[in-house]
């Protein structure tokens, strides 16, 4: 539970300085980095059954896709990840690289604002436009503070909630089966 509200969304700089190294340099950072993706790709790797996008999930985005419902993907990983996520998860099939947000070093991680914000203008919109779907309490605290105009969270049954400290979500989803209600339910079903 704690890996999900301390880890989960940030950047690995963050996650090396708050919980590993405090005055971890640049050099540090980056091996961290390159050590922890590597292990995480490596157990992923080791269970294939694990990789995959949650139950839904493929029909919402073809259906946004074939609607021209503008969407983009904003993530706390790093482009070592999007490459291993596009190769594995099939992302190329509804993300160009340009509608892909990815931490690189740019902008201060997740729970600050700034990666929704990038998203949105990416998308020509401003953030109270647009609804942001999170599985992570960094991420949610993000999007509020961007001023998401609508905030789902996303979170496996068998996993904590991402939620803490009284946090307002719009829709609370353990997978995307119902998909349709819940672009309907935000005025995105064509």
């Amino acid at each position: 539970e704690d890996m999900i509200h301390r880890m989960f969304g940030r950047s690995n700089e963050r996650i090396c300085r708050e919980q590993f190294i405090p005055d971890a340099g640049p050099a540090e950072v980056a091996a961290f980095t390159e050590e922890k993706e590597a292990l995480y790709q490596s157990f992923c790797l080791q269970m294939p059954e694990r990789i995959h996008l949650v139950e839904g999930a493929p029909a919402m985005l073809d259906y946004l896709k074939e609607a021209g419902v503008p969407f983009c993907l904003a993530t706390g990983s790093g482009l070592e990840n999007i490459v291993f996520y596009r190769e594995h998860l099939g992302l190329g099939r509804w993300f160009s690289p340009d509608r892909i947000v990815y931490f690189d070093g740019s902008f201060p991680g997740k729970p600050a604002p700034d990666i929704y914000r990038i998203a949105a203008a990416r998308l020509g919109l401003e953030p109270a436009d647009c609804m942001v779907l999170e599985d992570g309490t960094s991420g949610l605290r993000a999007a509020a503070a961007a001023g998401a105009g609508a905030l789902a969270a996303l979170w496996e049954a068998r996993f904590p909630s991402p939620l803490t400290d009284g946090m307002r979500v719009d829709r609370e989803l353990h997978d995307l089966r119902d998909w349709q209600a819940l672009l309907a339910g935000f005025g995105l079903l064509r």
